[in-house]
């Protein structure tokens, strides 16, 4: 499993509203119940990020440099 963290991007004051994982980018936002208080806007941030999982990357991206490189002097 690669390493990951969590990273807050975004505050409502000084209660975190927003966070991203720093391996894929997930993002996973506190409801707005939990932003009244930091306590439970940081645990709310932190348990989703704990259940989710990372998404491998999406190969098909590459494909067409995959098939130029493939092809490239022929």
């Amino acid at each position: 499993m690669p390493k990951r963290a969590i990273r807050i991007v975004k505050h409502i004051g000084a209660t975190p509203c927003v966070a991203a994982c720093t391996h894929c980018s997930q993002q996973f936002k506190a409801s707005t119940s939990d932003i009244r208080s930091v306590k439970d806007a940081t645990a709310s941030l932190q348990s989703q990020f704990d259940v989710h999982k990372c998404k491998p990357i999406d190969s098909g991206q590459d494909a067409p440099r995959i098939v130029r490189e493939a092809t490239e002097g022929k």
